[in-house]
């Protein structure tokens, strides 16, 4: 350890020495002053970290990390700064956010960050500090007040809620930074309270879990559905065929040991994390070793690093040094056969980081793309290519590991080399290289490849003849702008030098030769899945139409839901007529019949983005929920998962969906995907009706999607709905202009009427007990109707208008959701986006602010108040997880256990009290406590049932989905650099 002396300071630093060692003595806290030459057990960090001389050395974009989570505490630590950079401490960092304490030459910040939104707490300018000096910054946390001193003299003091977690330094690419000592007055989570010394605070504790209260008891259950997300690719382990993998861009990598019939989450160790709550973790490609089937390789997406796992993927370890690029999306790995040494990666690189800027083209961002290269199993990678279209898919000729194929494009990206104005598509086609990578030819348009078919999103190679390989090839947005059908399988017997249109298929995204039989080859597109008996050259259809502007009951997969786009596909290694494919889209789907039929084989693997879920009355079991990927149903307590995708309702961006308290085989929803108009259904969803074309007695009216439906509980068959453009609060404008007032309904959904309130776009309604509703109109208008939502009357106009936001990049505070105390009608709870719960105790006039112990702003999706315990409600956060009042909103806890998400959307809460369920984006749905089964549910059948109510409409064709619709999806990528605050998309 050095020995300093700070002059000026020296008395007072030795007085804080004196009382620091006492409140570590007595704290059992933590010292470290980096006296061995190895860094301290525990501590994580990234490469180019390591101690020298005493002192822990930091170079720029470097990130270290103290074992163990610490709530309550005072941390010491001596530092300087080899460059006038900034430097950050950071602390209390758990899944909920973290504390970010900046330190600069002048000044010093404390920032708070969650869910990818940072915000300044506090500041204050101090005396320059400059390069080469030591200082000590202490960082007091008592009662939720966090004090910072710098050298003894307090700085700043904040109020803050005390929060437990992680702490670590970490540095920027302008500056590297040297510690002395790190030291830690404290009680470390997790420590009995008897270790606690007299000094120390005992960290807050969970509240009541409901175990001795009727309440529903954590931890939540992870129900593994409805299926849906955004797969990516499927593994099978050639020793071991029960043992398989696949990824998810919302959920991560899972496993199965039991062939496929079941799945388990495996993301132990990867760390890259997206989303509103920064659960999200973007797992594209995985690749078993072929010479190693315990070694796996998984790449994320946005810059979040290549991950690697030596034991199946129990855990797993970052080898992503000489990445150059910050936003490298990792979109395939190729394992050289017999080294395990050498491995290749494919990767797309986002125009914001080639360009300087966002670059979009007609439809997606025009991207690049860039080939890795590691030789010592990926200590380290070199960048061997750089290109215009990202790249995919890396072959090794296992008679020549020089000869390699790589392919690029995708259907859901643009070339970086496209001339969007003039509807020019360009892209590269298939790279070969006979160096091992160090030179590359483009086979392109001179090799046969049509110059509007250069998109390659799969290729196969021929496991005998690596001569043969098998292309697809395909782009969503040409395929729609240019009007015509393109797409295609290609094949080439030599290498590359010359390619053959094999099959006509337009917007072609998968295809594979098998293993076990190469003559037996799949190809797939979402409208199309096609085989092929004798090695690519002939195809027979087995699913689908294979045209783009046939779809509905035309698409190929299970009959109950809708497969999306097939993006990977893995033969059984013993049987090729059995073939999985996993989809974006989400779901990985099963064929024993070699295409022909499907079953869902997604048990336990959703990174399912929901939109709405609701509870049958009477029965906790059954369950209905809606997502972007359908409409699905559980009759136990979503144990298992079916979906409804039949007739009217076979598409995707399924939207608001209800059930009727008096009939719980009467549902309705909408599917953004199959058009505007409700899709009734009276027997369980298992067959479909669409809702008159007409409106009211005037006749036609021009259908807006029904944003949120709810039956009345007092007149029945009432449906009341809003129309309003789903997202339009998520994307900062003004959204009076998208909505377009309520519409209601007295026969169940089948025809409807327009209330008086026609226009303004609504964000929520909701019924009381007596059949009271009440609307909120964008941003936070409350109405109110008292004969079943028929007229609406104005209560109070902009209730968040004294809601204050820190971020100044934040848009305003939002009503999204409305509860109704069942006990006292006149008070009500609203969910803000920002902001947490407000309370009206006098029917909705005034309102104030009442999150004590909620995350400070918090966005707050929905609601759920427990009719059967006074007190009781639920709020679902979209960046915090699940909060809990007993106490009628005075305060509220957080309860989180057991959720591998905290991105809230949507609750709902049984009857009596005992079940409560939360959809999530990106990880389906979850449930607290443990519904009793009960013979009332809808029916389970694999085929449409015939409803007695049904209408002759449910025989009409099918509507046609806009198949562009699954992209974008609009994220806050986050990563492990906290300060990179970024939008991205999650597509394939």
């Amino acid at each position: 350890m050095i020995r300093i002396k700070i002059f000026g300071v020296l008395l007072t630093l030795l007085i804080l020495f004196a009382i620091s060692t006492i409140a570590f003595a007595q704290g059992n806290g933590l010292i470290e002053n980096f006296d061995k030459p190895d860094l301290p057990a525990g501590w994580e960090h990234t490469p180019g970290v390591e101690v020298r001389d005493g002192v822990l050395h930091l170079p720029s974009e470097s990130f270290a990390a103290v074992p163990e989570t610490w709530g309550e505490m005072e941390l010491q630590v001596f530092v300087r700064r080899m460059d006038e950079g900034d430097f950050v401490i950071s602390y209390g960092s758990n899944e909920i956010g973290s504390y970010h304490l900046v330190s600069s030459v002048g000044r010093i910040a404390l920032q708070y960050e969650s869910m990818g939104n940072l915000t300044e707490l506090s500041a204050a300018d101090i005396d320059p500090i400059p390069e080469g000096e030591w200082f000590q910054i202490t960082v007091n946390i008592r009662e939720n007040e966090h004090e910072i001193l710098v050298n003894g003299q307090p700085v700043l003091v904040a109020e803050a809620l005390v929060q437990v977690g992680g702490i670590s330094f970490e540095t920027f690419a302008e500056t590297g930074i040297e510690i002395d000592s790190v030291e830690i007055a404290g009680k470390r989570a997790g420590q009995p309270d008897d270790e606690v010394g007299a000094e120390a605070q005992p960290v807050p504790t969970q509240p009541n879990t409901g175990v001795d209260s009727g309440l529903p008891s954590l931890p939540w259950v992870y129900t593994g559905g409805p299926s849906g997300g955004l797969g990516y690719d499927i593994r099978m382990d050639s020793q071991n065929n029960d043992i398989m993998y696949v990824t998810d861009a919302w959920a991560g990598a899972f496993k199965s040991t039991d062939g496929g019939v079941s799945w388990k989450p495996i993301n132990n160790g990867i760390m890259a994390r997206v989303g509103p709550s920064s659960d999200g973790i973007p797992v594209f490609s995985l690749t078993i070793d072929p010479n190693n089937s315990s070694r796996l390789w998984v790449g994320t997406q946005f810059g979040g690093g290549v991950f690697r796992s030596d034991n199946g993927g129990e855990n797993w370890q970052s080898m992503s040094n000489g990445i150059q690029e910050r936003s490298l999306t990792i979109r395939g790995f190729t394992v050289e056969p017999g080294n395990s040494d050498v491995v290749y990666l494919a990767g797309e690189v986002a125009s914001w980081e080639w360009n300087g800027t966002p670059l979009d083209g007609i439809g997606f961002d025009l991207t690049k793309g860039a080939i890795y290269k590691t030789t010592d199993g990926g200590t380290n990678w070199t960048r061997i290519w750089f290109g215009d279209n990202l790249a995919r898919y890396i072959w090794i000729n296992p008679n020549d590991h020089n000869r390699l194929y790589a392919s690029t494009g995708i259907f859901d990206r643009e070339a970086a080399n496209s001339n969007p104005a003039a509807l020019e598509m360009g892209g590269v086609g298939v790279l070969r290289s006979n160096d091992g990578g160090t030179t590359w030819e483009v086979l392109g348009a001179a090799n046969g490849i049509r110059e509007d078919e250069l998109f390659f999103g799969s290729l196969s190679m021929h496991p005998e003849n690596p001569d043969i390989l098998i292309g697809a090839a395909g782009n969503d947005a040409y395929l729609f702008a240019l009007n015509r059908e393109i797409g295609a399988i290609y094949r080439t017997e030599n290498g590359g030098d010359s390619w053959e249109r094999v099959l006509n298929l337009p917007n072609a995204s998968a295809v594979e030769i098998c293993e076990s039989d190469p003559n037996m080859v799949y190809a797939a597109a979402m409208t199309g899945f096609y085989r092929s008996d004798d090695g690519g050259k002939s195809w027979e259809q087995q699913g689908g139409t294979g045209d783009m502007r046939q779809t509905g009951a035309a698409l190929w997969g299970p009959p109950d839901i809708v497969a999306g786009f097939p993006i990977d596909m893995q033969c059984d290694l013993q049987n090729p007529m059995r073939i999985f494919v996993n989809n974006y889209g989400g779901g990985n789907f099963l064929s024993e019949d070699g295409g022909k039929t499907w079953a869902d084989a997604s048990k336990g693997y959703t990174g399912a983005i929901m939109h709405e879920v609701t509870v049958a009355k009477g029965n906790p079991a059954l369950i209905y929920a809606s997502a972007r990927s359908g409409v699905f149903f559980s009759n136990d307590g979503g144990e298992n998962w079916q979906g409804m995708a039949y007739g009217a309702a076979r598409a995707m961006e399924a939207f608001a969906i209800a059930a009727n308290p008096e009939n719980a085989n009467h549902i309705i929803t909408v599917i953004g995907d199959a058009g505007p108009r409700p899709k009734i259904s009276y027997d369980g969803g298992q067959s479909w009706q669409e809702a008159k074309l007409e409106m009211g007695e005037h006749g036609f009216h021009e259908w807006r999607a029904i944003k949120k439906m709810a039956f009345s509980p007092t007149q029945s068959n009432r449906v009341v709905g809003i129309q309003a453009d789903f997202e339009c609060e998520d994307k900062s404008r003004n959204c009076n202009e998208e909505g377009h007032g309520v519409i209601f309904s007295d026969d169940g959904g089948q025809s409807w009427q327009r209330a008086n309130l026609q226009q303004g776009m609504g964000t929520e309604l909701i019924f009381a007990r007596d059949g009271t509703a009440y609307l909120s109109i964008y941003p936070s208008d409350i109405y109110r109707s008292t004969d079943g939502g028929e007229t609406w009357v104005l209560v109070t106009q902009n209730i968040t208008a004294s809601v204050q936001r820190h971020d100044p990049d934040s848009s305003g505070a939002i009503l999204r959701a409305l509860a109704i105390d069942p006990q006292n009608p006149n008070k009500l709870y609203a969910g803000i986006t920002g902001g947490g719960i407000m309370l009206s105790e006098d029917g909705g006039v005034n309102w104030q602010l009442s999150a004590a112990g909620m995350l400070p702003e918090t966005s707050v999706f929905d609601l759920a108040a427990d009719a059967a315990h006074p007190g009781v409600v639920y709020a679902a956060s979209n960046d915090a997880g699940v909060y809990r009042t007993t106490d009628g909103g005075e305060s509220w806890a957080a309860i989180n256990e057991g959720l591998l998400t905290r991105a809230g959307v949507s609750l709902s809460l049984s009857d009596d009290g005992t079940v409560l369920y939360l959809a999530t984006t990106g990880g389906g749905v979850f449930r607290l406590g443990t519904p009793a089964l009960t013979s009332q549910s809808s029916q389970t059948g694999s085929e449409p049932a015939t409803g007695s109510e049904a209408s002759p409409e449910d025989k009409q064709s099918p509507a046609i989905p806009c198949l562009g619709g699954l992209a974008p999806i609009g994220l806050v990528g986050v990563g492990w650099a906290w300060r990179q605050k970024k939008k991205h998309e999650i597509t394939a």
